[in-house]
């Protein structure tokens, strides 16, 4: 599957999520694959810090790791938590793994590809905002 029938599986799961209430919990997201290896570093390195972070700050913390990166394009390889990275694949420069993103209540709020410390600091700021 190539970038372009990424995004347009990422349009059409956009069109069935409504938008989130403030009572939703924020979400910090990651994305990787078992052969990827900075995949691999952020989870043995600083996925249980985050984990962490978030039960003391009030963010949920989602997991989602395949076997092998060739895969991601293809829709559905993430199971049930597919649907949410489609949506956030429009705002992505590459659509590779890792990847790390922030949400409520099924509406993505900020995109941070790579960078989980970015997204860990989106994920805590709003956090205290909710």
């Amino acid at each position: 599957m190539k970038r372009r029938e990424f995004i347009a599986a990422a349009v059409a799961t956009a069109l069935f999520a409504g938008p989130a209430r403030a009572s939703d919990p924020i979400t910090f997201h990651f994305y990787g694959a078992e052969d990827c290896p900075p995949c691999m570093a952020f989870k043995r390195n600083n996925l249980a810090d985050v984990q962490a972070l978030g039960k003391q700050h009030g963010f949920n913390v989602e997991e989602n790791v395949i076997p092998r990166t060739r895969d991601v394009p293809d829709v559905g390889v993430y199971g049930d938590r597919d649907p949410i990275l489609r949506m956030a694949a429009p705002q992505l420069e590459l659509v590779y793994p890792p990847i790390f993103f922030v949400s409520q209540g099924g509406e993505i709020l900020s995109v941070h590809g790579h960078d989980w410390s970015a997204a860990l600091r989106e994920a805590r700021r709003l956090a205290g905002l909710t």
